[in-house]
């Protein structure tokens, strides 16, 4: 998935800018020396790493899930058009295609939120 390489690969070019910072700072003012700091990033950028693997895998099925439907809801319409189905049913159809996308977008943006929020603290400190 794109999304989630471009993603990654921005968490990776924050954990290298905060490197470079830490080398012209020195240790932080708790005493903790730049190794202490920089291990303690490389495990936060692992654990999210393996979130969004497993949130990908998990769009992947959503959206999965979604294409079936959709090609469900195309054969709908198209025995709709040859008056073989009733217009409710493939309202019914539709909107839970509709449902099933929005939710996709909802998981993509709050994956998206929980990440940035996560990085944020590391990057006002990296100043």
């Amino acid at each position: 998935m794109s999304d989630m390489s471009e993603l990654e690969s921005r968490i990776l070019s924050a954990l290298d800018r905060t490197e470079r910072a830490l080398d012209r700072t020195g240790p932080n003012a708790e005493g903790e020396g730049r190794d202490g700091v920089m291990e303690g990033l490389k495990v936060d950028v692992t654990r999210l790493q393996e979130a969004l693997r497993t949130r990908d895998a998990l769009v992947q099925q959503m959206r999965a899930v979604n294409r079936t439907l959709r090609e469900s809801n195309a054969a709908l319409r198209a025995a709709h058009a040859e008056r073989l189905v009733q217009a409710d049913l493939l309202n019914f159809a539709l909107e839970g295609e509709l449902a099933g996308l929005r939710a996709t977008r909802d998981a993509e943006k709050a994956e998206i939120e929980e990440v940035l929020a996560m990085l944020e603290p590391v990057l006002k400190e990296a100043g």
